[in-house]
């Protein structure tokens, strides 16, 4: 029983390490993001960047040091190698990542149109061909607009961005000090 109580321990431990870690990074990113928008493109790029390389990190050393047989050890050190992989590209390539990404979303967002479109004539009127005729216009034209205007659409994503960063921040602190409060509750 001792055995058990120590490895819940040594997993309490680790898991609130990773907890402050994604915490402390995801909160000062989303404030960092929310007052100086502005360079978005490459500030988000190199925000997340970081974000992905400590938790990458966070999450390898927690599957190195906590597995055990039965654990799923082996896809959380998986998810922290990509996610290194991923921090990496971020913070070398920012400026060219957040162009693509916007870029592609409008490219998804142009094709779904063209699909509902596509879909709307082989619809009867009774089922929905309206629906579907609207929903791929509209698809269409908010595609374009994010092609036409990326800059733009980086602003608005980099405030969402700060939103999210910053409530992630802090659930993810919150979560540490519980974490912390069991570790504390059985040493």
């Amino acid at each position: 029983m001792a055995t058990d109580d120590r490895s819940t321990l040594d997993l309490l431990r680790g898991s609130r390490i990773t907890a402050y870690s994604i915490g402390i990074v995801s909160l000062l990113a989303g404030l960092f993001l929310l007052f100086w928008p502005s360079r978005t493109a490459h500030v988000v790029g190199v925000i997340l960047g970081v974000l992905f390389l400590v938790s990458g990190f966070a999450q390898s050393a927690e599957a190195i040091t906590t597995h055990r047989k039965g654990s799923a050890w082996g896809f959380l050190l998986l998810r922290g190698v990509v996610n290194v992989g991923f921090g990496l590209v971020l913070i070398f390539w920012a400026g060219a990542v957040s162009t693509t990404i916007v870029w592609l979303i409008g490219l998804d967002f142009v094709i779904t149109g063209v699909l509902a479109l596509i879909a709307s004539m082989l619809v009867d009127k009774e089922m929905g061909r309206s629906s579907l005729i609207i929903h791929g216009l509209l698809s269409i034209a908010v595609g374009i607009a994010v092609m036409a205007w990326p800059n733009s659409i980086k602003y608005a994503a980099a405030i969402l961005i700060a939103i999210v960063l910053i409530l992630i921040g802090l659930l993810m602190l919150a979560s540490g000090y519980q974490l912390s409060k069991a570790a504390k509750a059985l040493a």
